[in-house]
């Protein structure tokens, strides 16, 4: 399996088979997953990122959405299925014979154990002050085992979308077609406002704070007292871009071609 970037906390990263985000911030694994297989089931995706889908005609396709309207919309299918997911999913499972293919399987898990490692060899990677890629690495056995993350656009982005695992039952707040540079603290305000008892974790760059996220810190000094939980933790990634725009560069398109900033 891989994820769309909305659709990271769905199902647990941790799985030996999970190839992580698929798209423009994606992984590898993903990319390879993409490229190897001959049946793709697409389930309540609107991800713009389908360039990155295997090539027209090579898979045969199928699509579950509640909303006709999206099937097929950004991606050739074969076979389109409207309806709720889980509702489908599950009568799909009774017409699913049990054909257990080990060397596909093998494949996978082995494309996604050579990305792991290179995540970690790109965490490991000495900077100064601090690697970036470490620090949201790092942050993933740190996270609250409830709760939500705000993830702003930019490059950090790109780091949370390949280092940072969100346990199981964590939310996730992010724009999924990377277009509203400043939405971090927003979203973590908002988080927090509908579930006041939760931690709420936020993370952009220089850029986006300077934009709007010292303002929205007005907006939690009013709020926090109020709040059952009071944790509203903001991470600030500084990546020294001069423009003062820093948070809104899109460091890399392809994971195997160049490192971050």
């Amino acid at each position: 399996v891989a994820c769309s970037l909305l659709g990271k906390p769905v199902l647990d990263e941790r799985l030996p088979y999970h190839a992580g985000v698929l798209g423009e911030a994606g992984t590898r694994s993903a990319a390879e997953l993409m490229g190897g297989c001959d049946t793709l089931l697409l389930v309540g995706t609107n991800d713009p990122w389908t360039s990155y889908l295997p090539m027209p005609g090579q898979a045969r396709t199928v699509q579950i959405d509640i909303d006709g309207r999206r099937v097929g919309s950004r991606y050739p299918v074969d076979l389109p299925l409207v309806g709720d997911a889980a509702e489908t999913l599950r009568a799909l499972l009774a017409r699913v014979p049990d054909r257990p293919s080990p060397q596909w399987r093998a494949t996978v898990e082995n494309s996604v154990d050579r990305w792991r490692r290179e995540l970690v060899d790109r965490a490991s990677a000495p900077a100064e002050p601090v690697n970036p890629q470490l620090v949201l690495q790092e942050l993933s056995s740190r996270l609250p085992r409830t709760g939500s993350v705000a993830v702003d656009v930019g490059s950090v982005i790109y780091w949370y979308a390949r280092h940072l695992e969100l346990p199981p039952g964590v939310n996730a707040q992010l724009c999924g077609t990377l277009g509203s540079m400043g939405c971090a603290l927003p979203y973590a305000v908002a988080a927090k406002l509908a579930a006041p008892d939760q931690p709420v974790i936020a993370l952009l760059g220089d850029g986006a704070m300077q934009l709007n996220g010292i303002a929205e810190l007005v907006t939690v000094a009013h709020h926090w007292p109020r709040w059952q939980d009071p944790r509203l933790v903001v991470l600030v990634l500084n990546n020294r871009d001069q423009s003062g725009m820093g948070a809104g560069r899109q460091p890399v398109t392809d994971p195997g071609q160049r490192r971050p900033d």
